[in-house]
């Protein structure tokens, strides 16, 4: 993944870069510090939207309306679950770097599994993760839930 303007500044080794994905200087896969204590938010805290360059801001909406984390994480092991079974299928590219859904998979337990699912989570942009995953399981049922109207993605201006 390439550098970005106003990568945030990693809490853990110091360096600039977007958490949840390896430092190209030291290696660390840093975790945003979040409200509630190492890696635990409290309830209905949400994660930063990164901000993007100052000539075009990030205005995704925080949270994915309709869906919760818990409903999130159980698509997602689904995915993880079924995923030996696609072996040699091309996948959606948003669902093609395994490191970081991993990653993403992994730091989910962090949050309340009946909060609204945040948009990012560890700068990980989860939106074009659940349309994915709406395609490739298309009968999960919190699908039904979700406001694909909202989920859409946003022009940045």
């Amino acid at each position: 993944m390439a550098k970005r303007e106003r990568d945030p500044i990693c809490e853990v080794c110091g360096h600039c870069h977007v958490q949840g994905v390896k430092c190209s200087i030291c290696g660390h896969v840093g975790k945003y510090i979040v409200p509630g204590g190492p890696n635990r938010p409290n309830r209905g805290a949400v994660p930063p939207v990164p901000p993007g360059p100052l000539h075009k801001p990030n205005r995704t909406p925080p949270t994915i309306e309709g869906l919760t984390v818990g409903s999130f994480q159980q698509a997602l092991q689904s995915f993880f679950d079924l995923l030996p079974q696609a072996a040699g299928q091309i996948l959606p590219p948003e669902m093609c770097n395994l490191d970081q859904l991993k990653v993403l998979l992994d730091t989910l337990p962090d949050y309340h599994s009946t909060d609204e699912q945040p948009s990012y989570v560890m700068a990980i942009e989860c939106r074009p993760v659940v349309r994915a995953l709406a395609q490739l399981m298309p009968g999960y049922p919190a699908w039904q839930h979700v406001n694909w109207l909202a989920l859409e993605p946003t022009e940045m201006t």
